[in-house]
């Protein structure tokens, strides 16, 4: 019988404990990402973060589970907040799709509250527009967004609420130009 030297039985455990736990991963972050391209390329990149984790094979399976949910919770909320910032939609881009009916005069008064609102919007916190992100643009519900943020559904809904108040009055103060 041949033994194993350390690397290859890193590699042994890493590829045991991805044919263990990749399905549960998969499922998890299938149900968190509207790509399943992403969802695939989220999970190469927690068992990468795992082969590269030495002290994670000592532990039991369940603890083990524990840690990759726990790196797939992180990927999922990292991989909104980069694309909160990347999937904005140029101002041009949004005209091409408006209502082609409308009059020059109406898709000029459109562009200006669209520009006023994106200003608002970039005033906000990050976490502001994460949530706002979350909610409007990949149309998430209150529970999934609590789950990807580790946070009670009630907790959501009151943040939710507030970065809405506070998206008004940045609104507001944006149209009648008294924003600092």
């Amino acid at each position: 019988m041949k033994r194993l030297d350390t690397d290859e039985a890193d590699d042994v455990g890493a590829l045991s404990l991805y044919d263990r736990f990749a399905a549960t991963i998969f499922d998890y972050l299938s149900q968190q990402l509207a790509s399943r391209q992403d969802a695939e390329d989220l999970l190469v990149e927690i068992f990468l973060a795992a082969h590269n984790q030495p002290l994670l094979f000592p532990l039991s399976d369940e603890r083990q589970l524990a840690w990759l949910r726990r790196v797939a919770k992180n990927k999922v909320v990292d991989h909104y907040r980069h694309n909160a910032v990347v999937r904005l939609l140029p101002l041009e881009q949004t005209l091409c799709a408006a209502d082609r009916a409308l009059t020059p005069e109406q898709r000029a008064m459109q562009r200006e509250d669209y520009e006023r609102l994106y200003q608002a919007i970039g005033r906000l916190s990050l976490e502001q527009q994460q949530l706002i992100h979350l909610r409007y643009g990949n149309e998430l519900r209150l529970v999934a967004i609590a789950d990807l943020l580790g946070r009670p559904e009630g907790t959501v809904r009151k943040m939710l609420a507030r970065t809405l108040l506070k998206l008004r009055t940045l609104y507001e103060q944006t149209e009648r130009g008294t924003h600092l």
